[in-house]
């Protein structure tokens, strides 16, 4: 599916307040609208029509973009029905979407999958954060003044916009962007559904919940940026702020790939600070294909404790999903870096394999593999990695031939290109630096030593965004360019093209990292540029980095 950028829902702190004076009184989310003596029906859209399907594949993306299966996860139902638009009843522990609701995000074209995610996210949202418990308390409580004070517009506003903001998080993390057309959303269903546009005793008004949700669109789009910063200083290497970048999201929204990230991100930076001799073989650590930054070896307490800071976010990850085979291989690599051996052969040979083959990971199940070989290496069985080394190889990975001595292919760029300089919006990015004008008002504190500063008018289609660390005196200049952008590199590369036009005149880059949107490419030696490329391959933004000590 061609991946579209698109801005978070001004929709979502509807679900839910529309039903204050609701008739349905189960034990559910109120939902989107209790439609005035509406008709209720028990009949469904069946599992095999092409309108189920769709909903579901969309459900189903949701569900593991969230990754959190502690709790069972909710049935879908798809009603055939003008009454609630959107429920999540915990009696039934089923998420309800209706026809008449249905039929107005399929409206929305190329963008229906992106609206359906929307309404779906929200009353996710709703499951996840346990927002349930407080109907119920009310209903058991209506006679006490803590229960008549949970029961007020303005707590189920808070709680709705709660399920608006991590709700769009996760509709953005799933790969569906953030999606700008909330309030035209919102509009068609209050027409679709009769709802009165005008403020009443229980109800907001229509232009009242716009603006809210625009409110939440903003949170949200921030949010976004800083989870797009973290990504960019994975990719990049800078780990140390990535961490910071991860954690701050953390605070907020909980998933097993940000537990997971967290881990890798300490493991990549314990790596630095150990020396050639101590590090003999490359891990393999998910986002660590060609790790090239500087070791500078400290001593083992310090390095040792971001490994087992490390553990714990995997051990995170894991209690989301006990299933989720790369944060046993990462826990495997985090233990082997320990020189915990017995431990680190368990979680790759056992956990991780079981787990990659049983829910098709097929990429950890071949590092796992491998990991393996470097264990039987680093205990002397040289013959027996070797054999390994070569079967992973053989089965296509760059690791395993990088093991067995063979190079991995790396940017090599195009010796007959010009060697211009790279600009965006007609400025190189050291001058973008050093013009700085930063937005203070878009200034994040995410530690008392990391701080995330942005541009947004660095010019007409880029914008500037900047990780300071003021303990490592390190400042990382990404500047990127915007949607719809129609200026070329220096080479000729514009939005829209393909990898293989980025490759034929820039080389294979020198590090990839796959995201939930598609691929990152990063060139490092001779044109430090970063190229985002979406689900289907083709160059949604790109920019230059720089960083200065």
């Amino acid at each position: 599916m061609k991946y579209k950028k698109i801005g978070a829902p001004a929709l979502f702190f509807l679900l839910g307040i529309t039903s204050l004076c609701a008739q349905d009184r189960s034990f559910a989310t109120l939902p989107l609208a209790q439609k005035p003596n509406a008709v209720r029906s028990a009949e469904t859209y069946g599992k095999e029509t092409p309108q189920y399907r769709k909903v579901l594949s969309v459900y189903n993306r949701l569900v593991q973009a969230r990754g959190d299966f502690r709790y069972p996860v909710p049935a879908l139902a798809l009603l055939k029905e003008v009454n609630r638009m959107a429920v999540m009843d915990y009696e039934k522990l089923e998420i309800i979407l209706e026809e008449k609701a249905y039929q107005v995000c399929n409206s929305f074209g190329d963008q229906s999958d992106a609206a359906l995610a929307m309404l779906l996210a929200h009353e996710l949202t709703h499951y996840y954060e346990k927002h349930g418990w407080r109907k119920g308390f009310v209903e058991d409580n209506k006679d006490l003044d803590i229960g008549l004070r949970l029961d007020s517009l303005s707590d189920y506003a808070a709680k709705e916009t709660e399920a608006d903001y991590l709700g769009g998080f996760l509709v953005y993390s799933a790969g569906y962007g953030l999606f700008d057309k909330g309030p035209e959303v919102l509009a068609k269903l209050y027409q679709a559904y009769d709802m009165p546009v005008e403020k009443s005793e229980k109800y907001p008004s229509l232009s009242d919940r716009q603006k809210m949700g625009q409110r939440s669109t903003e949170k949200l789009a921030r949010l976004a940026e800083v989870f797009d910063m973290a990504n960019l200083l994975t990719a990049i290497g800078n780990y140390t702020d990535a961490y910071a970048f991860y954690y701050h999201i953390l605070m907020v929204y909980q998933s097993r790939e940000i537990y997971n990230n967290l881990g890798v991100t300490a493991v990549l930076d314990a790596m630095q600070y150990f020396s050639p001799s101590d590090l003999k073989y490359r891990l393999p650590v998910e986002l660590d294909l060609t790790s090239t930054a500087t070791r500078n070896v400290i001593t083992a307490p310090n390095r040792d404790s971001l490994l087992r800071q490390a553990l714990l976010h995997f051990d995170a990850a894991i209690s989301m999903d006990p299933q989720y085979a790369p944060a046993y291989l990462n826990k495997a690599c985090a233990y082997a870096l320990l020189k915990d051996y017995n431990r680190a052969r368990f979680y790759a040979g056992v956990e991780a394999r079981q787990a990659a083959l049983k829910n098709n990971y097929p990429k950890t199940a071949l590092d796992a593999d491998i990991l393996i070989g470097i264990l039987d290496a680093l205990e002397g069985n040289e013959g027996k990695a070797q054999t390994t080394f070569k079967a992973a190889a053989a089965a296509g990975s760059p690791l395993a031939a990088h093991l067995l001595g063979e190079p991995i292919e790396t940017e090599v760029g195009d010796p007959g290109a010009p060697d211009k300089p790279e600009r965006i919006d007609e400025k190189a990015l050291a001058r973008v630096a050093d013009e700085g004008n930063m937005d203070d008002s878009k200034m994040i504190t995410l530690t008392n030593q990391v701080y995330f500063h942005q541009n947004p008018l660095v010019g007409p289609r880029s914008r500037l965004f900047v990780s300071e660390n003021s303990l490592t005196k390190k400042t990382t200049y990404f500047h990127m360019t915007s949607a719809g952008y129609t200026g070329k590199t220096a080479r000729q590369i514009g939005l829209g093209d393909d990898r293989a036009a980025i490759v034929a005149v820039y080389g294979e880059p020198g590090h990839t990292i796959e995201t939930p949107r598609g691929e990152i490419m990063v060139y490092k030696k001779n044109k430090k540029m970063i190229f985002l490329l979406n689900t289907s391959g083709k160059l949604e933004r790109w920019g230059n980095y720089l960083v200065q000590e």
